[in-house]
């Protein structure tokens, strides 16, 4: 019963990739906007970096997180859980 407990949890190769690519995908948005504002340190607000805050903190926990469990479970390594990330 368990093991058809962890087939359900796990998830599709295909998709531990994709999840992957979204992470790529969200951190060059992050060094795209920091550039700018190496650029033009007026061009990001403080609203604009809660934003990058909030994208980041929700790339680890939501799609970082999820991937790095089931590339863990194909592997066959023990997870660590890694903590929350903290926010303020």
């Amino acid at each position: 019963m368990a093991e058809s407990q962890n087939e359900e949890a796990a998830i599709d190769p295909q998709d531990a990739l994709r999840l992957l690519e979204d992470v790529r995908s969200r951190l060059r948005t992050v060094i795209w906007a920091l550039h700018g504002m190496h650029q033009d340190l007026s061009s990001l607000s403080v609203d604009d970096l809660a934003d990058l805050e909030h994208l980041m903190t929700e790339t680890v926990e939501q799609v970082l997180a999820p991937a790095y469990d089931a590339i863990s479970q194909m592997l066959g390594a023990a997870t660590s859980g890694g903590g929350a990330v903290t926010t303020h």
